[in-house]
């Protein structure tokens, strides 16, 4: 058998995704959902390892593993000590388990070290006991890790390596997970990928893709912190909302959902929004202009520091947000012009922010598609797909993904598993309700209780889309206090998203489109905003997703129960995890995220769990 595996990894979200054509299935996981230590940049070979055990893969029996790297110009990218054995070293020296730990310890660590530019020769001697973990002298190329990890992983198959561009990557991605046939102008853009690009444009024509436009960055905002650390910011669009997440007092590239919520709080007409305008231009060649030295001038550090001590945070963050909104439409209403194609496909972290995308919808075109898996690890994504084209395969061999609609490609876990997991803990009392779970977890949800899902594969992507959830009742605002304060540990203007069954959709909000991904936004209808307020943003805007039976039955079911106790197919639908932490990926971290916060039950795979 042959397997086609897309890597993502020397970045954020670090990930693996796995076309098995023989099957027609796949299977995807960030590094993440595994170590649970947020954008995990790791490299990924537990990924790897929790494909083959999940699946059942008998490794002797895979004769060809086809493997595309979504980074062509890091192809031959030298890793200094190697940085994987390095990662291992740090994490089995200081044993957090979550990267809120971790930071705190390595931050200790390194305020107690020598870390000239020997720290590592210094760690080496000085910690023996952790030797075997540190390759302090020897260095790989990437192209030789990654063949080492993967002839290790499959002992007798062929190992081809391919490498692509990574915003190829990431438009790909969208274009073959989009239910479009027809033409389509699919656009990329984050803080930057390869060779400085942070924006490419695609065309689609006759099943033809063309490069039509990309944007370059020049340099790179640099700004210090501490003594030892320094953070670097991609000189992009991308990279000044990313700029703006940390100076305002947010992690970055984890933190601008935050941005993007609070700034429906604030107000956007002030000196930081006219400045924002001076720093970036579209071309008519369709590219975005960067002016540098004006941008590094009006958003220094000293400037930034201004600018809090001037304006509130909330209207700050509705400056670069309101900013972002308008050059955006700018720039696709211009690409809509120089191409004539209306339906439109997103990728890139730019495309993880809800009310430009809402705008779009609103104000561009109706034919709006954005893959769920818009950050980074979507690159492994597009790099599957096309190390599969390049091994003499074309699209209509992978027709059979279209019908893959809902981004259930990771983990699952059996009953069996399960149960005897349950049986390890004896501070839980649980309770087998079999295929009723559904309908019992809508009436303990609308008597008030807040509680988790868990069942069926996890989802590929930064959203919880029913199956690895918390869930509660929209209709009480107290609720999500609850769930903010004491489980998400989130600020209070953070908003909570709604799942909302497709023959509501209509009756809930002014104009939308069946959107299952939780990628875009919409507006509430009025009278409905006071009768679940947990659904909807203080700009009346929810980032629904919408249920069919076909999407999800059993979340389905859920949905359909709680209409009928409540008079709204509308759940409450937040990602299973406790705060610090990533979504859960074992039946032993949702048991451990259930034990460490104040809900009320979990389900799993039809167990009702609650606490002794």
């Amino acid at each position: 058998m042959e397997l086609f595996i897309g890597v993502n990894f020397l970045g954020h979200d670090s990930a693996i995704f796995v076309i098995d054509p023989q099957k027609q299935d796949v299977f995807a996981i960030s590094s993440e959902r595994i170590t649970r230590f947020k954008h995990d940049t790791i490299f990924p070979v537990s990924a790897l390892d929790k494909y083959i055990s999940n699946s059942n893969l008998d490794v002797n029996q895979v004769s060809k593993v086809v493997c595309g790297n979504a980074r062509l110009e890091h192809k031959s990218l030298k890793i200094y000590g190697n940085q994987y054995d390095r990662d291992l070293f740090y994490r089995e020296l200081f044993k957090e388990p979550y990267l809120k730990g971790y930071k705190t310890a390595f931050s200790n660590f390194k305020s107690l070290s020598d870390f000239s530019k020997n720290k590592f020769l210094f760690l080496k001697s000085k910690l023996r006991p952790y030797q075997n973990l540190v390759n302090s002298t020897e260095t790989k190329y990437q192209s030789e890790l990654l063949d080492a990890v993967l002839r290790k992983a499959f002992p007798k198959a062929e190992i081809v390596i391919e490498y692509f561009d990574h915003e190829e990557c990431h438009a790909v991605s969208s274009y073959f997970t989009s239910n479009f046939e027809n033409d389509a102008l699919l656009i990329t853009m984050d803080a930057q990928g390869d060779h400085n690009r942070f924006s490419s444009v695609y065309t689609v024509k006759s099943n033809q893709m063309s490069l039509f436009a990309s944007s370059i960055s020049p340099n790179k905002f640099f700004t210090f912190s501490g003594k030892y650390n320094q953070i670097e910011f991609e000189s992009s669009v991308g990279g000044m909302y990313t700029y703006f997440t940390y100076m305002l007092g947010f992690t970055p590239n984890a933190d601008e959902g935050k941005v993007e919520a609070l700034a429906a709080f604030g107000n956007y007409q002030n000196e930081v929004y006219d400045k924002l305008w001076k720093c970036f231009k579209v071309l008519e060649n369709n590219e975005i202009q960067i002016f540098q030295e004006d941008a590094e001038l009006l958003f220094s550090m000293d400037e930034f520091n201004r600018f809090m001590s001037s304006y509130k945070k909330e209207d700050i963050c509705a400056a670069i947000q309101k900013f972002l909104e308008e050059f955006m439409l700018i720039y696709i209403k211009q690409l809509m012009a120089a191409t004539g194609i209306k339906t439109l496909c997103f990728s890139g972290g730019v495309f993880a922010n809800v009310i430009l995308n809402l705008r779009v919808y609103e104000e561009l075109t109706q034919e709006l598609y954005i893959v769920p898996a818009m950050t980074d690890e979507g690159t492994a994504e597009g790099a599957a797909y096309l190390t599969f084209l390049s091994q003499n395969n074309s699209i209509s061999d992978l027709k059979w993904l279209k019908q893959k609609y809902m981004p259930y490609f990771g983990t699952s876990y059996t009953r069996e598993q399960i149960s005897e997991e349950l049986k390890k803990h004896a501070d839980i009392n649980y309770k087998d309700e079999y295929d009723q779970w559904p309908e019992l977890t809508a009436q303990l949800v609308a008597e008030g209780k807040v509680g988790a899902i868990f069942h069926g594969r996890m989802e590929w992507g930064p959203r919880a889309l029913g199956n690895r959830s918390i869930v509660a009742d929209c209709r009480s605002e107290e609720i999500t206090k609850k769930i903010n304060g004491s489980i998400k540990n989130r600020p209070l203007f953070q908003p909570f998203c709604p799942s909302i069954l497709e023959e509501e959709r209509e009756r809930l909000f002014e104009k939308s489109y069946p959107n299952k991904h939780m990628t875009c936004a919409f507006r509430m209808r009025q009278e409905h905003r006071n009768n679940i307020p947990a659904s909807v943003h203080v700009d009346g805007t929810g980032r629904a997703q919408f249920v069919e039976e076909k999407d999800n039955p059993m979340y389905f079911r859920y949905l359909k129960e709680l209409k009928k106790l409540t008079g709204y197919g509308v759940s409450i639908n937040t990602s299973f995890n406790k705060h610090g932490r990533t979504i859960v990926e074992t039946p032993k971290d949702a048991i451990q995220d259930f034990l460490d916060t104040n809900m009320d039950f979990v389900m799993i795979e039809g167990y009702l769990i609650t606490r002794k």
